[in-house]
């Protein structure tokens, strides 16, 4: 059976690789549409919700 620790710390290796993607493919659109549009944008709203979760969880640890 493998260590429920060493699954935690692959699991949340996956998920920063892929929230690095994310942010690198978003600053790309953000390069080919305006500031006004990027601002319309729902996603952008979902983006800081997670920038600020993420900044709060740096914290704790």
């Amino acid at each position: 059976m493998t260590n429920l620790v060493e699954v935690a710390e692959k699991q949340d290796a996956i998920i920063k690789t892929q929230s690095e993607v994310i942010n690198e493919l978003f600053l790309l659109v953000l390069k080919y549409i305006s500031a006004e549009d990027a601002d319309m944008l729902p996603v952008l709203n979902k983006i800081n919700t997670a920038a600020q979760l993420r900044a709060e969880y740096d914290f704790i640890l």
